[in-house]
């Protein structure tokens, strides 16, 4: 398999175009940089501006005539589909993703120039590309007949795997989806070592702050820093091995969130500044589950977020919530696919 030479190009944004490259904005409504006011932020510096084909120049939030995202979903069109969702697994292992607490999300950037990203061919008209990064948002973006939900993990597609394919669509972001449901039992094995590796990278910044006496950290968020640490050797082996690629155990990043090949998609945009209108939505049509006391624990992420000057910094509403409002300003093309749309 013949690698893009695109990826050179964009090796530089898995490593310094961050969170940091956008102007403040808030998820509360009475906020001056509150969701009807995104318009004003300034976020001429967000990371797919390394894309020049994407054009991510300007702030469009506010853009009359851009489809904007999220949306509820009710098909109103057939399915595009023309094969089912194909995944390949790529040479990155798990500790080579950039893991962030971000003010607005929980982040994982895979870097392109150190390791080759899992693949997904989405069908449609789309040829495979690799994922670019993937967020978890707080509750759910997007609703389904107006069913919300707890939680969506968002994954970003960018850019095309095979250089004879390196121009398809290179003006468009592929972005799948599926949404979470704090409601399952038991802890859920994929959604823990994600977990670990956020809270991991919080509490070496928060630590990091207590110990120059920088800021004000909560009790709460020592306490459950606390708690943390208390895990124990036998336990941070056993989520370490669960992410361990063999011949007999496939890398699972793709996989176990799209394995269920039923999905809704549409054509629409960010959910952040810029808003821009270049991306391609895919959205499973049933949740992931996870236990509670998970969906507890990204609560807590978010709402803790402490920012570089030691001060907390989240850009989330009173209620702890990350989720752009569902925009109704224009009417959009939603299809369907279930296995019996597949051709191939």
């Amino acid at each position: 398999m013949r690698l893009s030479t695109s990826l050179l190009a964009t090796t530089f944004l898995a490593r310094h175009w961050t969170s940091d490259g956008l102007d403040r904005f808030s998820y509360k409504e009475n906020d001056s940089r509150g969701p009807e006011k995104w318009d004003d932020v300034d976020a001429k510096h967000n990371e797919w501006r390394k894309w020049k084909n994407l054009k991510a120049y300007k702030n469009k939030c506010g853009k009359k005539k851009n489809r904007q995202s999220p949306v509820d979903l009710v098909q109103n069109e057939d399915c595009r589909a023309d094969h089912e969702m194909l995944f390949s697994d790529g040479t990155c292992k798990f500790d080579d993703i950039i893991f962030e607490v971000t003010p607005y999300s929980l982040k994982g950037t895979f870097p392109i120039d150190k390791c080759t990203p899992p693949g997904l061919d989405l069908s449609d008209s789309f040829h495979e590309r690799y994922v670019n990064t993937f967020e978890i948002k707080l509750p759910g973006e997007h609703t389904i007949d107006g069913k919300a939900y707890d939680g969506e993990i968002q994954f970003s597609h960018v850019v095309n795997v095979l250089d004879e394919h390196k121009s398809n669509r290179d003006h468009q972001v592929a972005m799948c989806a599926r949404h979470i449901s704090g409601t399952k039992r038991k802890d859920d094995k994929y959604i823990e070592r994600f977990l670990k590796k956020w809270e991991k990278v919080a509490d070496k910044h928060a630590d990091k702050c207590q110990a120059s006496g920088k800021g004000t950290i909560s009790l709460a968020n020592i306490q459950r820093r606390q708690l943390r640490k208390q895990e124990t050797r036998k336990e941070r082996k056993l989520h370490e091995s669960l992410w361990t690629v063999t011949k007999k155990r496939k890398h699972d990043v793709l996989r176990q969130p799209f394995k269920n090949q039923y999905y809704y998609g549409y054509k629409g945009s960010l959910t952040i500044p810029p808003c821009s209108d270049f991306v391609l939505w895919y959205i499973v049509d049933n949740p992931m589950d996870i236990s509670p006391s998970q969906l507890r624990r990204l609560q807590d992420l978010i709402k803790d977020y402490i920012n570089d000057d030691c001060e907390k910094g989240t850009y989330a509403d009173e209620n702890g919530n990350v989720n752009r409002p569902i925009q109704k300003k224009h009417s959009h093309n939603i299809f369907h696919c279930d296995e019996s749309d597949y051709s191939n």
